[in-house]
């Protein structure tokens, strides 16, 4: 859903977006398998601007949820609601 498009256009320009392997294909200690628990694809990780996580999902089911996923890391959400409680009241 990323690939291209208004989606990928819209988190290309707020994000540093790449893609990587399932975290279980680096070796123990490379610091790409220490952003995530989840041992699957996709999985998204959000840094802030020091390097720590802010939030981590296992994606997205629709547009609707990307842009969810977007709009609660763009305005920092996550400091005041669950990105499950975000995505319940989000405008559909």
């Amino acid at each position: 859903m990323l690939s291209g498009g208004e989606l990928g256009k819209i988190y290309s320009r707020d994000f540093a977006v790449f893609e990587a392997e399932s975290p279980h294909r680096y070796p123990a200690g490379h610091e790409l398998r220490k952003l995530t628990n989840f041992s699957y694809t996709p999985v998204f990780v959000f840094l802030d601007a020091n390097g720590a996580k802010v939030v981590e999902t296992r994606g997205f089911r629709s547009e609707r949820e990307a842009r969810a996923l977007h709009e609660f890391v763009t305005k920092r959400a996550y400091r005041k609601t669950s990105l499950r409680e975000f995505l319940a009241a989000y405008p559909h």
